[in-house]
């Protein structure tokens, strides 16, 4: 049985009311523009415009009638989806909020390098951090376990624990001053760009200078940086100008992810497990999007595990109505069967077979043959090319930074409110349907019934067809409702189900994650 909580949900504010989104979107989108493109903005009347403009959308919205059917109830989820995916444009960004956020603490961890380590041996020897990559690791555990995203950690591309500046934005985005969240975090982001400023303007003095007497604050500042790198001071100052970088914090993400993780997490081991692969794999969806099912990117990946489209048409159904990418057990099913063909192809090595999740196995043969090795740490370190980039020589050591984090959380985190489970059995469709029956049949909720496979939502709001031999999840009563259409299936197991009798037309499916 796959525990899912029904009633903790992602922490996101859900627009309601579709006109009210599609009408106030348009005035900021106007005001938006205006902002941008006007020489010279007068910050306290454009805020009045805003508050004026805002009211008098508000006065034009209709109270939505409370009692609603069927098709309603389905209407209501798609305008909420629609505004969920406004809001969550991509698997790093978090949803955002008009009202000061007040999140999380930034933290020390104060048995970090024990951590690193892995003292209590949580975690299989095959995924310890090798030497040559512990700094880079030990860059990401920081990001995950110490930094909040009203940070924003200055540092060298190359060299990503070589941070230059931290800077915190906290005091402009927790106000309520510009009141729209948009502005201060434009706001936020010109500071940092003038701190990005400061630091490179530093770079290029240090690089051009004789001597190092009477250094300005910044330039010592960086050059303090840089003394953790070997090498003369005007080489690595030179060399960093062209490799700055700013990354966010992500320790309030994190928790969030782990808040969440429970929900799926038991379903995706047995899965894992039932593939014979390491069970640390499935913490993967911490990297991708800290288990944020409505994650979506701008290129276009989806679901927690973030497959691309025609990556996910390889493992799944994928058409214009129905999307397995945003199911998180049919998606791990995937995920176990990419990662163990990645396996196989790259020397049996998970390094290379994750890190080729990010940049593909053909890419990693070529840096491979290039280098002529098989370790990634010497790969990362003297590989270049347009397309091994940031991402794809960062992503093996993101994985092990948030591996480490989630296995040793209640050492780090606190107050992590934990998500509860639902008993939900597999079951595989015996006839065609359409998904609107379907959902009727099942005496489900529409938000219920979506909870549970959101891989049909598109589905049921076009009322598409269901085919046979379709996997759906469901609970016990509902199961029992559509006994007459489903034959008994097992997620992610590789046996024969057995064939339906007249006296027992659906055999309870084995299940496939115990209680926590």
């Amino acid at each position: 049985m796959i525990k899912i909580n029904m009633s903790s949900k992602l922490k996101m504010k859900k627009c309601k009311g579709s006109g009210r989104c599609v009408a106030t979107f348009a005035v900021l989108t106007g005001l938006a523009a205006y902002y941008y493109t006007a020489p010279v903005v007068d910050s306290e009347s454009v805020l009045s415009d805003i508050t004026a403009k805002i009211e008098q959308v508000k006065e034009t919205v209709l109270t939505p009638k409370p009692a609603l059917d069927m098709n309603a109830q389905i209407a209501a989820i798609a305008a909420e989806d629609q505004a969920m995916e406004e809001q969550t444009p991509s698997a790093d960004n978090s949803v955002e909020s008009d009202e000061p956020e007040h999140i999380p603490e930034s933290a020390v961890v104060e048995n970090r390098e024990n951590i690193l380590n892995d003292y209590q041996n949580l975690i299989a020897d095959e995924f310890h951090i090798p030497e040559n990559m512990r700094n880079r690791v030990g860059f990401w555990f920081d990001i995950y376990t110490q930094h909040n995203s009203h940070k924003r950690l200055i540092h060298h591309s190359e060299y990503p624990w070589i941070v230059f500046e931290i800077v915190d934005v906290t005091p402009i985005i927790e106000t309520d001053t510009p009141k729209f969240r948009w502005m201060r975090n434009m706001k936020a982001d010109a500071m940092v760009k003038q701190q990005v400023e400061k630091t490179k303007t530093a770079l290029k003095s240090l690089s051009k200078r004789k001597n190092f007497e009477n250094l300005t604050e910044d330039e010592t500042r960086v050059m303090n940086a840089l003394s953790h790198l070997d090498g003369e001071v005007q080489k690595k100052a030179k060399f960093a100008l062209n490799n700055v970088r700013v990354q966010m914090g992500q320790r309030n993400f994190f928790q969030e992810g782990l808040e969440v993780s429970p929900k799926y997490l038991p379903g995706m081991e047995e899965i894992f497990e039932n593939y014979n692969l390491p069970v640390e794999l499935t913490r993967l969806p911490f990297v991708e999007s800290s288990f944020n099912k409505h994650a979506k990117s701008k290129v276009g990946a989806s679901g927690i595990w973030q497959f691309m489209g025609n990556t996910g048409r390889k493992f799944m159904v994928v058409t214009d109505h129905i999307d397995e990418r945003t199911s998180p057990f049919k998606a791990s099913v995937a995920a176990a069967q990419l990662l163990k063909e990645n396996h196989m192809i790259l020397k049996r090595s998970w390094p290379l077979a994750i890190t080729a999740w990010n940049h593909g196995p053909p890419g990693m043969r070529k840096a491979m043959a290039k280098m002529k090795t098989n370790d990634l740490g010497e790969i990362v370190e003297k590989y270049r090319s347009k397309t091994f980039d940031f991402a794809s020589s960062n992503f093996y050591s993101e994985f092990l930074g948030a591996l480490f984090a989630e296995r040793y959380h209640k050492e780090i985190y606190e107050d992590v409110n934990y998500a509860q489970q639902l008993n939900l059995h597999t079951v595989k469709l015996s006839k065609n349907i359409s998904a609107k029956d379907l959902l009727k049949r099942s005496k489900l909720s529409a938000e219920d019934f979506m909870l549970f496979n959101p891989d049909l939502k598109k589905a049921v709001q076009m009322n598409a067809q269901v085919p046979s031999g379709f996997m759906i999840m469901l609970d016990d009563d509902s199961r029992d409702h559509l006994k007459s259409i489903v034959a008994s299936a097992t997620l992610g197991k590789k046996k024969k189900v057995s064939k339906p009798t007249a006296q027992n037309e659906v055999t309870l499916s084995e299940p496939v994650a115990g209680e926590l």
